[in-house]
């Protein structure tokens, strides 16, 4: 039989299933809620190239050389459209209008989190937007390869996990194959993720009918989960009924591996890497530009990344110091602390017995006392208004100014 990786160190990709060409891999959840692979050892003849696929076992370093440029980028056709500032949208317009096709997640069925295949503009909105959890690659990579021999450009866009599964899937190096990793902090299942809805629904009579969530505002800049019900009428989540993105931030829910990442640092696995510049201006040069929209951070990892970043089109993009990028994403560099309760908080999220309440009530995720939560409204109403007459970035500005920056 072959040696996969571990339980602890498996990340999930699915390269060693997209490869196998016996279909002797499955990908099937654990216990709880991880996708890993398992062999059926009747169809397997040990070619052993699930081993040459698995870039946890291979022991093949696909790192680039540390990157040396940050960006502040944001792309004015689809910024309100976008999480940050649109650069997934505009580097995935780019290839779709060279007659390319784009590979990102999507929302099935609701949710479920999936890898898909887009080959039209308008078809980049179910690829938009974040999605804090592990998606289902499926046989996507066996699509891209399939995509790169026909001499398209493909763009694929996905966690530095996924990245480093597909180019060790494909074996070699492709000029038309462009990556983009979504910088992480790490993963929650599927599983995990669903069964949290099913208790928002069974437990708040208002989300019965919930039939799609949305992990960021499109009109502004920051957190703010989601339900969106059969009205198509979107209700903001917070305290108990935002469990699951608290236990995220707090990183109590995230596979094994996450916590000993293997792929993130300077030395990248992509193209681009892309996330929030949440720390503009704070490192000694000003940023003078309104930022209430959002505002990508790109990192620009290879030669081939700098040739696609320097051919978008109606786009703002400048430069900014490498430190100024790490210091609010420390994902960037480090992977997310293993709180020592994490296997009971993932246990008690699987638990169809368990309601949110109860199970904040034991970890104590979410501050639910009068003051805890009246002190998050207010602070949440004061920077809204803040943001919307203009006066937040006045005092951003006027306080970096005081620190020297």
């Amino acid at each position: 039989m072959p040696t996969l990786a571990t339980k602890h160190t498996c990340t999930g990709c699915s390269a060693c299933r997209n490869i196998c060409p016996h279909s002797a891999i499955s990908i099937n959840p654990d216990r709880d809620g991880f996708l890993m692979p398992v062999v059926n050892s009747d169809l397997c003849v040990e070619c052993k190239l699930c081993e040459k696929a698995c870039p946890i076992v291979n022991g093949v370093d696909i790192k680039y050389p540390e990157v040396k440029q940050a960006f502040a980028f944001w792309d004015n056709k689809t910024r309100t459209k976008s999480s940050s500032g649109g650069a997934f949208s505009a580097i995935a317009r780019s290839v779709i209008e060279k007659g390319g096709v784009v590979f990102g997640a999507a929302w099935k069925d609701g949710f479920k989190c999936v890898h898909i295949k887009c080959e039209t503009i308008d078809g980049l909105e179910a690829i938009r937007g974040s999605k804090y959890l592990q998606s289902d690659i499926g046989l996507t990579f066996s699509e891209v390869r399939s995509a790169l021999k026909e001499d398209r450009y493909v763009l694929f866009t996905g966690t530095p996990c996924q990245i480093a599964g597909l180019r060790s899937f494909l074996l070699k190096p492709y000029e038309k194959l462009i990556t983009v990793d979504i910088v992480c902090h790490g993963v929650p299942s599927n599983q995990l993720f669903c069964n949290y809805i099913e208790k928002l629904k069974a437990e708040f009579p208002e989300f019965a009918n919930a039939n799609g969530f949305e992990f960021r505002i499109r009109h502004g800049w920051g957190y703010a989960p989601s339900v969106t019900g059969v009205n198509c009428q979107k209700t903001t989540l917070s305290g108990v009924r935002d469990l699951y993105m608290s236990a995220f931030l707090k990183s109590g829910i995230f596979r094994k591996s996450c916590y000993d990442c293997r792929f993130n640092g300077l030395s990248r696995v992509s193209d681009i890497s892309i996330a929030d510049f949440w720390g503009l201006g704070l490192q000694g040069i000003p940023f003078r530009h309104d930022v209430s929209k959002g505002v990508s951070l790109v990192l620009v990892n290879t030669e081939k990344g700098s040739k696609i970043m320097a051919c978008l089109d109606d786009c703002f993009m400048e430069e900014r110091p490498l430190q100024e990028a790490i210091s609010p994403n420390r994902n960037i560099v480090y992977s997310s602390i293993l709180p020592p309760n994490r296997d009971q908080i993932i246990e008690a999220f699987n638990d169809p017995a368990n309601t949110l309440t109860a199970i904040n009530a034991r970890f104590r995720i979410v501050d639910t006392s009068i003051s805890g939560r009246l002190i998050k409204v207010l602070r949440m109403w004061l920077r809204s208004v803040l943001i919307k007459t203009g006066i937040f970035w006045r005092i951003k500005s006027i306080i970096n100014k005081r620190q020297g920056k």
